[in-house]
């Protein structure tokens, strides 16, 4: 009887899609279902109001099981249980605020930090040298081993990895990270970080390289060799998809151009010697993550399916093709203009990190658009992970997108899209070729004049800014740093540096 008294479904009739379309079109008083209840994305996806079992397959579900090829669902059976690498980006040029900024982070919840170097050292050149136009924009001012040293000072460089942004230098700067390691007396085992050697990115954002783009993968390979055969817990190449989505690329593109550029290494480091399991082992891949939610979560899980697949076609094994996948919140959504509602934006696109299975996530400040972050903002990205992790437990559940028709319609669809132009870049000559003749330089293009065009009539609304601004909203300003006189204090280090050369060079304590 109480069974009986429980099976309120029982009551109601069986719902139909049908019936749903008819009380919408009810709803909507004439206007059209198409528009209303119907969106399409810039890469010609179709977004409904509703799925049903009709849009995927619940036998036979070629997404599989977590942890196993396609990796659709994740690279591991057993989810993340101690939570993903909250990863933390610095590039303020002051050493010493830096130091102290990566210290409070590590204290209070990041477990490993991202250094971005500043103009200067990604053109190869001495803080003393370079222009001043390069010396303290954009990064960290690093020049030697003597200051990474003091920018690192209190680090336990065995347990929180450091990954490296040098643009064309990866391979000096790595030099200098391998150097503090021995000067620390790190154990090659013990070692943890990236050194993210990514030529083709370089090449995408800056429109040159400092040397030929052959030397610079030839180079590259070098690097992915000697660090499998040195730093099992190190990665030497590093494929980021901010140069693509940054330029205004559409999702599909995004990932097209991010899987050919990982292709091009692959080939790279293969062709010097190194089997293709350790190859695709050396690779880390960041992907920028929008405030679109089921978008963003969808293109993860699609990133991961359509490596899998070049993987194979490789020859990789199975375990070697689980994509090492990192997310970092898009700097395009970012707004200048009421700062404050940058935090709903980076907590919407963590959130779909975090439940697209990234390894490591990296939250951009709410203020990162007004120039460099204060602590309040870093601490608000780093408790946006941190509360995502520990408070609503996203780490504790398994793929927990799988089974959404929605989600799961939406990764194939992307993940068709994108594998269609990935398809089309190797057919011409791949990244490279692409690149250089201007091809994808001209789609991206395209892309961000239709997207302009959505902004300017508000079909894509931007809170704050194009949809309920606040008018009287006080400016947030960030003070600018004092580059003259971090350039004096990073000249007199170097000339220091220089008198007690050869050990300074050599990494050696002085």
């Amino acid at each position: 009887m109480a069974e009986d008294m429980l099976r309120f479904a029982g009551d109601f009739p069986v719902p139909r899609l049908d019936d749903w379309r008819a009380a919408v079109e009810a709803t909507l008083k004439g206007a059209p279902f198409d528009k209303k209840m119907v969106h399409r994305t810039l890469d010609g996806l179709t977004v409904k109001g509703l799925y049903t079992e009709d849009d995927w397959p619940g036998a036979d579900d070629p997404t599989g099981f977590p942890g196993a090829a396609p990796f659709t669902r994740g690279p591991r059976p057993h989810g993340r249980p101690d939570g993903w690498d909250i990863r933390q980006a610095h590039g303020d040029p002051d050493p010493v605020r830096t130091n102290r900024a990566i210290l409070t982070d590590l204290e209070r919840g990041v477990t490993s930090i991202l250094l971005t170097l500043d103009a200067a050292g990604r053109a190869g050149l001495d803080s003393d040298a370079a222009p001043a136009a390069l010396a303290g924009r954009g990064g960290v001012m690093v020049s030697t081993v003597d200051d990474l040293d003091r920018l690192l000072e209190g680090v336990y460089l065995d347990l929180a990895p450091i990954a490296l942004d040098a643009g064309g230098q990866a391979v000096t700067a790595a030099a200098l990270l391998v150097a503090l390691w021995h000067r620390r007396g790190v154990a090659d085992a013990a070692a943890r970080g990236a050194f993210n050697a990514d030529p083709i990115g370089t090449l995408a954002i800056d429109g040159r390289l400092e040397v030929p783009l052959d030397q610079a993968l030839a180079e590259l390979a070098e690097l992915a060799t000697h660090t499998a055969r040195t730093w099992p817990g190190v990665t030497a190449v590093g494929v980021d998809s901010a140069a693509w989505h940054g330029a205004g690329a559409t999702e599909a593109q995004d990932l097209a151009y991010t899987l050919a550029t990982g292709v091009a290494y692959l080939r790279a480091m293969t062709a010097a010697g190194l089997d293709i399991d350790r190859a695709l082992g050396q690779i880390a891949f960041t992907v920028a993550v929008g405030c679109d939610f089921p978008i963003a979560i969808a293109k993860l899980r699609a990133a991961r399916t359509c490596w899998d697949r070049i993987g194979e076609a490789c020859g990789g094994s199975p375990a070697a093709r689980a994509m090492r996948l990192g997310a970092r919140t898009a700097d395009v959504m970012m707004t200048k203009r009421d700062p404050w509602v940058n935090m709903l934006r980076t907590t919407v696109a963590c959130f779909a990190a975090a439940v697209g299975g990234a390894d490591t996530i990296t939250v951009a400040p709410f203020d990162a658009a007004r120039g460099l972050p204060d602590e309040f903002a870093r601490r608000i990205a780093r408790n946006t992970q941190i509360i995502l992790q520990e408070e609503s437990s996203l780490n504790r559940v398994i793929d927990p997108a799988g089974g959404s028709y929605a989600l799961e319609r939406l990764t194939d669809d992307l993940a068709i899209a994108a594998w269609t132009l990935f398809q089309e870049v190797e057919a011409e000559g791949g990244i490279a070729t692409a690149l250089i003749s201007g091809r994808i330089a001209t789609a991206i293009d395209a892309s961000w004049q239709a997207r302009l065009k959505l902004l300017a009539t508000r079909r894509e609304p931007i809170t704050g800014v194009s949809e309920f601004p606040n008018l009287a909203e006080p400016t947030l300003d960030r003070p600018a740093p004092d580059l003259a006189a971090l350039r004096q204090a990073a000249a007199a280090r170097l000339a220091a540096a220089r008198r007690r050369a050869p050990d300074a060079a050599a990494g050696v304590p002085s």
